[in-house]
């Protein structure tokens, strides 16, 4: 079997090393690997891979892959994939999951970053300004998550053990964690809104959720409430969330993602006093290619067992 890997070098938690490799190899010691940084580096490989691993934003036409049978993401989100991917038989699974412990404590960086006025105290001192704050605790505020997959419920672990009221919206007949104190579907999106202190979005980005945040569910929110997002830029209408900030519908966001990445230096959110920005590296971890590629051999032993594969990607639904 023939293994392409797109390693690209700007990602830095994505490096693959000669232990990964050693595990890749473990599984059946015929699999030949190829390991390159870039679409260019890939294409005298693609006719001969039959398994091709990579983030798929940054994965070559699959055009002359006339071999390839499965593609693995090393990401989570599928709403990149090419559509000569979705529309043919390859098998598409990605690395769900294994970001949940890194992306979780990213987001609690944003909630303490607001209750402790952080990004008003890392300003003032770079104007060498001694200004006292009002903080908060984050203990007895309400959190309300958006989409209870493998982040959103480690968030929730993590901050049910802080003595936060967390509370959820997932899909209709979701079975409610014990640390979750209520639990909606969408359609009680706009009753939950109004409950929060911080809304946290963890959603993929599909058909159904693009632009799922908008001007009426800012309404919704409380005005002394944050909106986190960690999910994908387009979930959120950025333009109408720049209208909700600028006019204090709601008190501030925090991003990891944004519509167009990188961020335009012309975005006013760069300016924005009430808004903290993270170049889309929530996902950043030490840990993270190591666990990675052990949830990859996982799928390799599957794939060479005729068994379904984990974290297999519904093409038609986008996640």
């Amino acid at each position: 079997m023939n293994i392409l890997i797109i390693s690209p070098k700007r990602v830095s938690h994505l490096d693959i090393t000669k232990e990964h490799l050693s595990k890749i190899k473990e599984v059946d010691p015929s699999i030949e690997v190829t390991v390159v940084s870039d679409s260019a580096q890939a294409a005298s490989h693609l006719p001969h891979a039959e398994v091709m691993v990579g983030v798929f934003r940054l994965l070559p036409p699959i055009k002359e892959a006339v071999n390839l049978k499965w593609v693995h993401g090393l990401g989570a989100g599928a709403d990149a994939l090419e559509p000569a991917i979705i529309n043919s038989p390859i098998l598409v699974s990605n690395s769900s999951g294994v970001a949940a412990i890194p992306i979780a404590e990213h987001i609690l960086a944003f909630l303490f970053i607001f209750t402790k006025k952080l990004y008003v105290t890392f300003a003032n001192q770079r104007q060498k300004n001694w200004e006292k704050q009002k903080l908060t605790e984050l203990r007895d505020k309400t959190v309300l998550i958006v989409g209870l997959g493998h982040i959103g419920k480690e968030t929730a672990r993590l901050l049910s053990c802080l003595g936060v009221r967390v509370i959820a919206i997932d899909a209709p007949g979701k079975e409610k964690p014990r640390f979750l104190e209520e639990i909606g579907d969408v359609a009680e999106l706009s009753t939950f809104l109004g409950k929060a202190d911080f809304v946290v979005i963890c959603l993929p980005l599909t058909k159904e959720t693009h632009h799922m945040f908008g001007e009426k569910e800012f309404k919704n929110m409380k005005s002394s409430a944050v909106l986190v997002n960690i999910g994908r830029g387009a979930i959120v209408n950025e333009k109408e969330l720049i209208e909700a900030l600028e006019n204090k519908v709601i008190a501030g966001a925090a991003l990891d993602v944004q519509e167009t990445e990188p961020l335009p230096k012309e975005s006013p959110l760069w300016d924005m006093k009430n808004v903290v920005i993270t170049p889309h590296h929530s996902s950043g971890s030490e840990k993270y290619m190591d666990r990675a590629i052990e949830r990859f051999c996982l799928n390799l032993r599957a794939f060479f067992g005729g068994k379904s594969l984990l974290n297999l990607v519904d093409k038609s639904a986008g996640y």
